[in-house]
Order: structure tokens, then sequence, then C-alpha cells
């Protein structure tokens, strides 16, 4: 390969590259509205369009380790109430 065609390739390589410090987001592209049951929700966190995802969402961790996307706690009692549940027995776990 000619000198100029390797230079070229290399430099693509590198522009394609995350910068340091740049964190790749694994964001939620739709939400489910079905209530999900305690018994397999382990964990959740807020996603909030405009920092790295494209739209807000309450996302949850399943016991099987998949996310559970549904809409941002404001938007839902369900989703106010499985937050609470969790903030609650994880809060007694820690005492």
């Amino acid at each position: 390969m000619k000198p100029q065609v390797v230079a070229l390739l290399l430099l693509a390589l590198v522009c394609l590259q995350p910068a340091a410090g740049e964190k790749l987001v694994s964001c939620c592209l739709d939400t489910s509205d079905k209530c999900f049951p305690r018994q397999i929700v382990v964990s959740y966190y807020h996603q909030e369009a405009g920092k790295g995802c494209q739209h807000s969402a309450t996302v949850f961790m399943s016991k099987a380790g998949k996310r559970l996307c549904a809409p941002a706690a404001h938007k839902s009692k369900c989703v106010q109430e499985l937050v609470a549940f969790l903030d609650k027995r994880n809060k007694s776990k820690k005492q």
C-alpha cells in the first residue's frame, strides 16, 4: 500500500475513536407503559434527555441484568411507586 493511503487510514481510525474521558452512553430509545413486578427489579437510575440521550426515562435493572425502560418518574404513578419501594428497600439494607 502507498504510504499516503496508510496514513489516511490511521488518521480515520484515530478520528473515529471516542476522545479520552468521553463516556459512551447506552440510552433507552423507547419506554414501556407496563408496570414491572417488584420481585424482578433490583435498582434504578434516571436517564435525562440532553445528557447524552434523546429521551428522559427511568431505567430499572432486573435481577437478570436487563435494562427495563420506563417513562420518567414524574410521568407515571407506577414508576413513582416502584422507585419509592426500591429507595425504601435499599435504605433498610444500609441500616
